[in-house]
C-alpha cells in the first residue's frame, strides 16, 4: 500500500499525541511565580497590592493558550526572564525537534512495507490495507451543510 502525505502526517501526529504532553497550565504558573520571586522585595510588595501599577511585558509560555502572554514583570530584567524561560524553551525545542525528525524519517518512506521495515515499533499507528486510517476526518453532506450556510452567496462576481 502506498502511503500518502496525509497518511504520513496522521502517523506522526498520532505518535506525538502518545508522548507525554507539556502541562501548559503548570508551566505558565511556574514561570509567573519565578518572575514574581525574581522581583526586588519592594516591587514584590507593590505587586501584592497593586500589580497593574507595574511594568508588563510579553513573555513566552506564560499563557496556557498561546506561546506568548502579557505578564507583569516589575523590575525583572530581560536577562532574568530569559534565564527563567530557558528550561521551558529547551523542552519545547526538544519536542519540536522530535516531531521534525519523525516527519523527515517518514518523508523518505513511500509504502506501508517500507514503514513496517524501518519502524516496526510504530505498527499500531499505520493504516492497514483492509482498513483505512481511523483518524481521518469524516466528511458527509458537505454540499448540504454549505447550502445551509448560504453557499453560494448571491451577488458575488464570478
Amino acid at each position: 500500500m502506498k502511503l500518502t502525505k496525509l497518511h504520513k502526517e496522521t502517523i506522526v501526529l498520532a505518535i506525538m499525541q502518545d508522548t507525554q504532553p507539556i502541562d501548559k497550565v503548570k508551566r505558565s504558573e511556574a514561570i509567573v511565580n519565578a518572575i514574581v520571586k525574581a522581583m526586588s522585595p519592594e516591587v514584590r510588595a507593590v505587586y501584592k497590592t497593586r500589580p497593574k501599577a507595574l511594568r508588563e511585558k510579553n513573555v513566552k509560555y506564560t499563557n496556557q493558550y498561546s506561546k506568548w502572554g502579557n505578564t507583569i514583570v516589575g523590575d525583572v530584567t530581560d536577562a532574568q526572564i530569559n534565564e527563567i524561560v530557558a528550561p521551558y524553551e529547551k523542552e519545547e525545542q526538544e519536542r519540536d525537534g522530535m516531531r521534525l525528525k519523525l516527519i523527515a524519517a517518514f518523508g523518505g518512506i513511500n509504502t506501508l512495507n517500507q514503514a513496517l521495515t524501518a519502524f516496526p515499533e510504530f505498527k499500531k499507528y499505520y493504516p492497514t490495507e483492509a482498513q483505512p486510517t481511523k483518524n481521518l476526518p469524516a466528511l458527509a453532506n458537505v454540499m448540504t451543510d454549505l447550502a445551509k450556510l448560504g453557499w453560494p452567496r448571491q451577488g458575488v462576481a464570478k
